[in-house]
């Protein structure tokens, strides 16, 4: 008998395992790498967001020149939800304000109390905490926001202290 040219059935059977293991290791680095690139990106815009909302809260806080009924008062803390009730020493922005955090939205906002559009500083927060500390008697009066965002582990923080002198804070 003449023998005759080409595969054997088992020879076919194992190129087509070896390329099959071939393309699923590819497939598995090309997903690994796309998902860290994913999560790189998020990462950063949360970072950016982050950024942003400490930015205007320190706006915010550092123009401190009072309560919500004026200069005269004392701005007004609140631990649940987190809220910071004061008004601004700025033109612009003279009105009361309410700076809030709600669990709800899982946002934080700026309030204008006098009807005003409220504005979102920045969503996505899974939690929020605002303090105050220092008196107006030793001039040390600080605030502090501090806020988790959705898929960040380390916390956005800043402390602000405000450029008027102001009567102690109130909290509740």
């Amino acid at each position: 008998m003449r023998r005759q040219a080409g595969f054997t059935l088992i020879e076919l059977i194992a190129v087509v395992i070896i390329l099959g293991l071939i393309g699923g290791l590819m497939g598995f680095f090309i997903s690994t790498g796309a998902r860290g690139n994913l999560a790189a990106m998020q990462a950063e815009q949360n970072a950016q967001r982050g950024q942003i909302a400490l930015q205007r809260i320190s706006l915010e806080l550092r123009d401190m020149n009072g309560g919500p009924t004026g200069s005269a008062s004392a701005p007004l803390v609140a631990s649940s939800p987190p809220s910071i009730r004061y008004t601004s020493s700025q033109a612009a922005l003279s009105d009361a304000r309410t700076l809030a955090y709600s669990a709800g939205t899982k946002t934080i906002t700026i309030i204008p109390t006098d009807g005003g559009t409220p504005r979102t500083l920045v969503d996505g927060v899974e939690s929020c905490t605002m303090t105050t500390s220092g008196t107006s008697a030793t001039y040390d009066i600080t605030f502090t926001v501090t806020f988790t965002l959705t898929g960040t582990s380390a916390p956005f923080s800043i402390t602000v202290k405000p450029r008027n002198t102001i009567i102690t804070p109130v909290t509740s």
